[in-house]
C-alpha cells in the first residue's frame, strides 16, 4: 500500500509540543449522563429534524449533554459552493468517532481498486451515510494499515497527544453494516490524522471504536468513569493524563442537514475535497486529479451534459467515470475515450465552462485547458498504479488529447475495424484537412493502446517540441493523414484489446485481429519514423485554393505546438513548487515583435474573411433579384 499523503497542515506543525495540563482539557468532560438526561438529549435531536437513530448516536457522543441541548437550538449553516450544511458545535467523546473507511486520503486508491472497500452511499434526503461490508475482519484488516501509516507518517501525532485536538473537525452520521450487524457512529468527515492521534492516545484501535466501546458496553462506562475521575485529579500517571488530553474533540461541527442538488454521499466527497484544495495541500497527485475529476463528473451530471453512450443512462455514466461502478462492461480503451469526451471537452464550450466550475469550487483556481486534459488522462489510467511510471504514462497520453480533434470525442463502441472503413471515408471526403467523428475515436483508442503497452510507445521526445513529430499529439495527428497511418492505429487497437504487443504494419496491408507472420513488433522510434512517412505522403493538389488550405493547416499545426511549448516553460518549478516564470519572468523585444506580427496577420486574415463573406451575402441577394 502506498503511504498516506499527509496533507502539509497536518505535517508540519509551526510549533513546538509543549505538553498541556489535563486538568485543562478534562473540564469539558463530564461524568455518563443517567437515562433520563441521554432520553431528554434524545427528544431535543428529535425536535430539532433529526431521526432517533441519528438524535441517540449524538446523545451518546457529547461529552456534556447540556452543551449538546444547546447546540441543538442554534444550529449553524456553512456554505461550501452551492451545497449548504447545517451543523452544531459542541464536544464529541472521541471513542465515538471512526477514522473514516472512505477518505479523501484514499480517493487514488479507489479510483485504481487498489482499496478492496466500497464507497460511501446514502439515504435519500439524509444526512446519513451508509457503509457495508460482507465482512468487519476484512474492514478491520483494510483499515488497520492505513491508520498505522497515519500514525507513523504524521508527525502531528504526538503533538495531540501532548496538547489535546486543537483544531476541530467535521464529522458525519454513518451507518455500518457488516456481519456481526449495524452500527451509527460519527466518522471523520474531516479530521483523519486527529482522530488516529486520539485514538492512539487513549489506547484504542478502529475496531474498539466501532464495536467494542458501544453505548451501554461495559468497557465504555469503564473507560469514561476512569476519564472523568483522572480528569479532576493532580497524581496522575503521564499515560492517564495523556488519555484525558485525548478524550474529547472540541467544539467538532456535526452535520446534521443539507441541502445540495445530490445525495449526501456525494455532497459530502465534494465539501471534503474543497476543504483540502482551498487553498492546496500536499496529496499525492492522484490523489488531487481523481478528486478533481470526480467534482468535473458530478458537475457536468447534475447539468445533464455527460456524454451519451448507447442505452447507457447518464447515472450509469457517472458511476462509471468516478469509479464506484468498476464491475461495467466498457473495455479499458472505450473508458479512455469516454473519459477523454467529457473532461476533455472544446474550449469554451458548456461542457468546458462546467467543469472549470466545479474545479473552481474546490481550489478556488481556474483550471487551464491542459488541466482539463490531465483529469482526463488520470481517469482513462486508473487501471494502473499510483508509481512512477502512472507519471510518464500520464504526461504522454495528456499530450497526445491536446490536439483539439479530439477534445469532446464521441463513444460510439463501433468495432475496429467499422471505425476504420468509416476514417477511410472521413478521409477521403476530407483530404485530410479535417478530422471526422470516426478518425477522432480510432486515433482516441489507439493513442491508449500506444500509452498502455507494455513497453511505452507514445513517449516524449528527449529534445522536447524542437522536432516535427517528436511530441504525442504530433504522432497521433500525422498518423490519422493518410490511409496507412489509419490502418496502423487501428492495428495497434486491435493488438492492444488482444493482449498482443502492437505490431508494425506492413505497406498494402489490412488490419488484422491476430499475430502477423514475419512482420516487426512496433517500437517508440519506429512509431516516430511513421508518423514522419505519414506526413511525407499526406495528400496534397496543386490548386491555389488547396495549397491555401494546406498551408492554413500546416500555420495551425505550428500554433499549436508554440502554444505547447509556452505552457513547457510555464509548468517549469523550482524545489518548491514555484513556477520560475513568476519569479524570474523572461523578456525577449524580437520574440515579442514577431509575436505582434504575427497576431497581425491574424487579424488581416480575419478581416479579409468577413469581407469575403459580406461580399458573397451581397452577389447572392443581386442575384435573387434578378
Amino acid at each position: 500500500m502506498a503511504p498516506v499523503s499527509v496533507p502539509a497542515d497536518d505535517a508540519d506543525p509551526s510549533f513546538e509540543s509543549d505538553i498541556v495540563d489535563h486538568q485543562l482539557i478534562g473540564a469539558r468532560l463530564r461524568p455518563p449522563a443517567s437515562a433520563a438526561v441521554i432520553a431528554k438529549s434524545v427528544a431535543a435531536g428529535v425536535a430539532a429534524g433529526l431521526s432517533e437513530e441519528l438524535a441517540k448516536t449524538l446523545a451518546h457522543a457529547a461529552a456534556d449533554q447540556q452543551e449538546l441541548r444547546r447546540a441543538l437550538r442554534t444550529p449553524m449553516v456553512q456554505r461550501f459552493g452551492t451545497d449548504e450544511f447545517t451543523y452544531i458545535e459542541f464536544d464529541v467523546l472521541t471513542w465515538r468517532i471512526v477514522p473514516s473507511p472512505d477518505n479523501i486520503r484514499f480517493e487514488g486508491e479507489h479510483a485504481r481498486g487498489a482499496i478492496h472497500m466500497p464507497r460511501f452511499g446514502a439515504l435519500e434526503g439524509q444526512p446519513l451515510l451508509t457503509f457495508e461490508m460482507d465482512s468487519a475482519d476484512s474492514m478491520i484488516d483494510q483499515m488497520a494499515p492505513r491508520i498505522d501509516d497515519m500514525a507513523a507518517n504524521n508527525p502531528h501525532v504526538p503533538s495531540i497527544q501532548d496538547r489535546g485536538i486543537e483544531t476541530p473537525g467535521w464529522l458525519s452520521f454513518l451507518r455500518l453494516t457488516t456481519d456481526v450487524g449495524q452500527v451509527t457512529v460519527l466518522e471523520s468527515t474531516d479530521g483523519f490524522g486527529r482522530t488516529v492521534a486520539a485514538h492512539q492516545g487513549l489506547g484504542i484501535t478502529f475496531k474498539d471504536a466501532v464495536w467494542n466501546l458501544r453505548p451501554g458496553t461495559r468497557r465504555a462506562l469503564t473507560l469514561h468513569l476512569s476519564l472523568t475521575e483522572w480528569a479532576d485529579r493532580e497524581d496522575v500517571t503521564a499515560e492517564q493524563a495523556r488519555k484525558v488530553r485525548c478524550s474529547i474533540m472540541p467544539n467538532a461541527r456535526v452535520i446534521i442537514d443539507f441541502n445540495a442538488s445530490r445525495e449526501f454521499d456525494r455532497a459530502r466527497r465534494r465539501f471534503v475535497a474543497h476543504l483540502h484544495m482551498a487553498p492546496p495541500m500536499n496529496f499525492t497527485t492522484a490523489t488531487t486529479l481523481n478528486a478533481k475529476a470526480n467534482a468535473a463528473v458530478d458537475k457536468l451530471y447534475q447539468r445533464d451534459l455527460l456524454p451519451a453512450v448507447g442505452e447507457m443512462t447518464a447515472e450509469e455514466i457517472r458511476d462509471i467515470l468516478d469509479g464506484t461502478d468498476r464491475d461495467h462492461d466498457l473495455l479499458d480503451d472505450e473508458l479512455a475515450v469516454l473519459a477523454c469526451g467529457a473532461l476533455n471537452p472544446q474550449a469554451n464550450t458548456r461542457q468546458a465552462r462546467a467543469v472549470n466550475e466545479a474545479v473552481v469550487d474546490l481550489t478556488g483556481a481556474r483550471p487551464k485547458v491542459e488541466e482539463r486534459t490531465q483529469l482526463a488522462a488520470e481517469v482513462a489510467l486508473r487501471s494502473f498504479p499510483a508509481d512512477k511510471r502512472l507519471t510518464a504514462l500520464r504526461s504522454a497520453l495528456e499530450r497526445a488529447w491536446r490536439w483539439s480533434a479530439l477534445r469532446g470525442v464521441e463513444l460510439t463502441r463501433e468495432e475496429p475495424l467499422d471505425l476504420l472503413a468509416e476514417a477511410e471515408i472521413e478521409l477521403d471526403e476530407t483530404d485530410g484537412s479535417s478530422v471526422g467523428p470516426y478518425t477522432a475515436e480510432l486515433a482516441t483508442l489507439a493513442s491508449y493502446h500506444l500509452v498502455a503497452a507494455r513497453t511505452q510507445l507514445l513517449t516524449r521526445s528527449e529534445f522536447g517540441g524542437r522536432g516535427s513529430n517528436t511530441e504525442p499529439q504530433q504522432i497521433i495527428r500525422q498518423l490519422t493523414k493518410t490511409e496507412a497511418g489509419l490502418r496502423q492505429l487501428c492495428q495497434v487497437v486491435l493488438d492492444g484489446r488482444a493482449g498482443r504487443d502492437p505490431q508494425e504494419l506492413p505497406d498494402g496491408t489490412a488490419p488484422k485481429d491476430r499475430r502477423l507472420p514475419r512482420v516487426a513488433l512496433l517500437t517508440a522510434d519506429r512509431l516516430r519514423e511513421l508518423a514522419r512517412l505519414s506526413n511525407d505522403k499526406t495528400i496534397t493538389h496543386n490548386t491555389p485554393e488547396d495549397l491555401f488550405a494546406a498551408a492554413i493547416a500546416d500555420f495551425r499545426m505550428h500554433l499549436e505546438e508554440l502554444r505547447a511549448a509556452a505552457t513547457d516553460v510555464n509548468d517549469v518549478v523550482d524545489h518548491q513548487g514555484v513556477a520560475l516564470v513568476d519569479t524570474k519572468g523572461y523578456d525577449d523585444p524580437e520574440m515579442k515583435r514577431m509575436l505582434d506580427e504575427v497576431a497581425e496577420f491574424v487579424s488581416e486574415w480575419r478581416g479579409a474573411r468577413r469581407r469575403a463573406i459580406r461580399m458573397r451575402a451581397d452577389l447572392d441577394d443581386s442575384g435573387d433579384e434578378r
